[in-house]
C-alpha cells in the first residue's frame, strides 16, 4: 500500500513537473552587476555514481558553460571574497532506483534586508527546477546545462557581454 501511494504521488509531481520547469525569483535586477561567480555543485547521490556522473563532471560543465557566455568564473576559496559571494549551485537527487530525477539551478548570494537593513547571507535570487523520468547521465548534464543556460539569459539581459 505505502509502494502504490509513493507511485501514485511521484507520478503526480511527475504529471505536474514536466509540463513545464518551475522558475522562481525571477527578478533580474538582482543579477545586475555580477561580473562573475562561484560554482557549487552539491555532492551527487550515489544512484548517479552508478549512471557515471560525477560532481567534477557536473561542475566542468556549468563553469564552461558560463565561461562561453562571458560570465567570470573563481574558484570556491576566491568565491568566498567576491562581494556578495555570488555562486551557482547545482543540485540533482535521484530515486533509489534511478527511475527519476529532480534537478535545481540557482543563483544565491548575499543580501541586505530592506526593513532593517541585516545581512542575508546565501539568498536564492534566480532559480529554476527539472524533474525527469527515466534520467541517463546525459539527460541530467543536459538539464543542468539548461538550467544554466536559462540563468545566463536572463543575467545577460540584465548584464552588457564584454
Amino acid at each position: 500500500m505505502k509502494r502504490q501511494l509513493a507511485t501514485i504521488c511521484l507520478m503526480t509531481a511527475f504529471s505536474i513537473g514536466l509540463t513545464s520547469p518551475s522558475v522562481h525569483a525571477q527578478d533580474p535586477d538582482g543579477l545586475r552587476g555580477i561580473r562573475i561567480v562561484y560554482v557549487l555543485v552539491e555532492d551527487v547521490p550515489e544512484g548517479a555514481k552508478k549512471l557515471g556522473l560525477t560532481a567534477e563532471t557536473i561542475q566542468n560543465d556549468v563553469e564552461l558553460k558560463l565561461l562561453l557566455a562571458g560570465m567570470g568564473v573563481a574558484t570556491l576559496n576566491d568565491g568566498h571574497n567576491l562581494p556578495g559571494r555570488p555562486h551557482v549551485y547545482v543540485r540533482f537527487t535521484l530515486t533509489k532506483g534511478a527511475e527519476a530525477a529532480s534537478i535545481q539551478v540557482e543563483l544565491d548570494q548575499d543580501a541586505v534586508l530592506d526593513r532593517n537593513a541585516e545581512h542575508a547571507p546565501s539568498v536564492i535570487t534566480w532559480y529554476t527546477g527539472y524533474l525527469l523520468p527515466n534520467p541517463t547521465a546525459q539527460s541530467i548534464r543536459d538539464y543542468i546545462k539548461s538550467g544554466v543556460g536559462a540563468f545566463l539569459n536572463t543575467w545577460l539581459s540584465v548584464n552588457s557581454k564584454k
